[in-house]
C-alpha cells in the first residue's frame, strides 16, 4: 500500500465536494464484486444471493483488513520493527552528520523510528477504506440473509 500523501488541491476539498468521487468509487467496486459473483454462481451450484453476497461480504473484509493496517500504523510499526532488527535507514529519512559507528547510536536511532511507527499520523483513506469495507459487509450480509 501507499502512504497517504494529499495533493495541494486535493487537502482543501470539503467532503461535500469529495463524496460523489467515494461514491462512485463504491459503486465500481460494488459493481466489480457483483460481477464476480455472478461468474461464481454460473460455475457452481450455489444460489445466486449467496454467491454475490458473500463475495460483497469477502471484499469488504479485505477492505477492512487493509484500511485497519495502514490506519493503525501497523505497516509502519512493521517498517520500525525491520529497522530496529536490522539498523537500515528508509529513504525518507535525512542523513545525520553524526558518528554511527557506536552501537548506542544505532539502537536510540531504531528505537526512535519504532516510537515513531507506533503512532502513525492521520490517514483518511484508511478511514474511507474501513467505512466502505463495513458497509460492503452490511450490504453483502443483507443479501444472503434477505434473498437466500
Amino acid at each position: 500500500m501507499e502512504q497517504f500523501d494529499p495533493g495541494v488541491e486535493e487537502s482543501y476539498l470539503t467532503l461535500r465536494e469529495r463524496m460523489p468521487d467515494y461514491l462512485a468509487t463504491f459503486g465500481v467496486g460494488l459493481a466489480v464484486a457483483f460481477l464476480i459473483g455472478l461468474v461464481i454462481w454460473a460455475i457452481s451450484d450455489v444460489s445466486l444471493a449467496s454467491s454475490v453476497g458473500y463475495t460483497i461480504i469477502l471484499y469488504g473484509v479485505v477492505l477492512l483488513l487493509a484500511g485497519g493496517a495502514t490506519g493503525g500504523g501497523y505497516t509502519n510499526l512493521g517498517l520500525g520493527a525491520m529497522g530496529a532488527l536490522f539498523g537500515t535507514r528508509r529513504s525518507d529519512e535525512p542523513q545525520d552528520e553524526v558518528d554511527t559507528s557506536s552501537s548506542g547510536y544505532r539502537q536510540a536511532e531504531s528505537q526512535e523510528r519504532l516510537r515513531r511507527g507506533l503512532r502513525p499520523e492521520a490517514n483518511p483513506r484508511a478511514f474511507w477504506q474501513v467505512m466502505g469495507g463495513g458497509l460492503y459487509v452490511a450490504a453483502g450480509l443483507f443479501i444472503v440473509v434477505i434473498w437466500s
